[in-house]
């Protein structure tokens, strides 16, 4: 064990090198050597490195093994191999050696095979195929968030009967921090976007519609919502919206409009090269025009007066579910949305505040389809776009067909404190707050990770597909 300790820290940088090139790795704009790392905690397998700036921390469990993985990306550091740990068999075990283990349901086999399953997560997520045939999943956190109430949600969900999010098996934290979770395998067709992507992709036009599905997903959305808030405790249920909380998402939503700008007036700074630098500056002249629809949506947000906040995914977009192949939705990552506070965690909000988020999310299809379909860069893509969007209307249906069959199997619920009549009415006014707010969380978080998605979420400001009725 002390070796392994000692060479990690004597390789220290050349490990923060390789890590900077995992999709999670927050720490972009920050240089390496103001990085202060040190080893949490550590078992004859496994070194679990704290990483840290000024702003972010991250935790990063390694496998140290004389044996090169299969499957996993590694660095080599003389004669051991080193690679994240979610990819050594059985790894909860041996993390239960340090750090303590929550078993909600029994694993069945050893880990005959491990697989990354996406590259797009802010944490790793992999899958392990057991001896016995059966398939679960490691998700291990990398970002160390003020709370972590993922365990808090699997639990509620579950206790409430709803079977459209896959079980929790085991948990992991240590001295508080988490560090994991241990979930079933959905077996699925890949994430939500799969079946719209296919119906646009084997005929554009009106075939390409999969209004009925949209439908179904916005029924089950709701099923999550009533899952959520069915235990009237503390955590879930509905509570009255105050003037209070009116006012915190104001600041908020003001709030993430200056760091937006903050973010690209630092990308025009550090640009390399005169195309990134009048790319940069053009995004951010698109950005100070949003100044004016930034204002109407907290103008907005009054109208929520006295109606119902709950408890909501906060991120829910289409990768966020899974398309079973049973074709029903499966919901997942129930973190929160990255980037918030402790207390912005905790709150609840507005049911409608989910349902502006997955309107989002079929823009970032539509943005993906069409860059794909006319074989575009980013670049070209985001200049046409920008200026005429030939996809608004296909996003606008689905996300229409999505909004109605969620009101319906929301409305009895009671779930929204919004007399019937305002709710199918003026639907438009009370998402036009939340589509605001999540767009500029977007183009906050694409600053940081990938600059060159940043016109997905202006564009979507520009040219916001509020459902109309048709």
């Amino acid at each position: 064990m002390v070796y392994i300790v000692e060479k990690i820290i004597d390789d220290t940088q050349k490990i923060i090198e390789w890590l900077a090139n995992k999709h999670w790795w927050p720490f972009r704009n920050t240089e390496h050597e103001k990085l202060a790392v040190r080893v949490l905690f550590s078992t004859d397998k496994i070194a679990a490195l704290l990483i840290e700036d000024s702003v972010r921390k991250v935790v990063v469990p390694l496998a140290v093994s004389h044996e090169k993985p299969i499957t996993a990306d590694y660095l080599k550091i003389n004669d051991k191999y080193v690679f994240e740990a979610e990819y050594l068999r059985n790894y909860w075990e041996e993390l239960g050696r340090v750090c303590d283990i929550k078993q909600y349901g029994k694993i069945h086999g050893k880990t005959s095979s491990v697989h990354l399953l996406t590259r797009e997560s802010t944490h790793l997520i992999v899958k392990h195929e057991l001896s016995t045939g059966d398939s679960i999943v490691a998700k291990g956190y990398r970002h160390i968030l003020p709370l972590n109430i993922e365990e808090k949600y699997y639990e509620t969900i579950l206790e409430a009967g709803y079977k459209y999010v896959p079980k929790p098996l085991v948990s992991i934290n240590y001295q508080g921090i988490p560090i994991g979770i241990v979930i079933e395998y959905i077996d699925n067709t890949g994430d939500a976007t799969t079946p719209f992507r296919k119906a646009f992709e084997e005929k554009t036009g009106k075939s390409s519609l999969k209004l009925g599905l949209a439908a179904k997903l916005g029924s089950q959305i709701a099923g999550l919502h009533l899952a959520l808030n069915s235990g009237g405790n503390d955590f879930s249920g509905k509570d009255r919206i105050s003037q209070e909380d009116i006012r915190r998402w104001a600041n908020r939503i003001q709030r993430r409009y200056k760091n937006a700008v903050r973010l690209l007036e630092k990308l025009v700074d550090n640009a390399d090269g005169k195309r990134k630098t009048a790319r940069y500056e053009k995004w951010l002249n698109h950005l100070d025009l949003l100044r004016e629809n930034v204002e109407k949506a907290i103008s907005y947000l009054e109208a929520y007066i006295d109606s119902y906040k709950i408890r909501t995914h906060q991120d829910l977009h289409l990768l966020q579910i899974l398309y079973g192949y049973d074709g029903n939705f499966y919901f997942i990552d129930f973190e929160g949305e990255p980037g918030r506070t402790r207390d912005e965690l905790l709150e609840k909000e507005p049911p409608l505040r989910d349902v502006a988020v997955m309107i989002r999310s079929f823009q970032y299809l539509s943005y993906e389809l069409y860059m794909s379909k006319h074989k575009l860069t980013h670049v070209a893509t985001s200049g046409r776009l920008l200026r005429n969007d030939p996809l608004w209307n296909w996003r606008m249906r689905h996300s229409l067909s999505m909004l109605l069959s969620y009101l319906s199997a929301s409305i009895n619920a009671d779930l929204h404190g919004i007399p019937r009549e305002t709710l199918l009415t003026h639907y438009n006014s009370l998402l036009y707050p939340w589509l605001v707010d999540r767009g500029l969380y977007e183009i906050i978080y694409e600053a940081t990770y990938n600059p060159e998605n940043i016109p997905i979420p202006l564009i979507g400001l520009v040219n916001p597909s509020i459902p109309i009725n048709t």
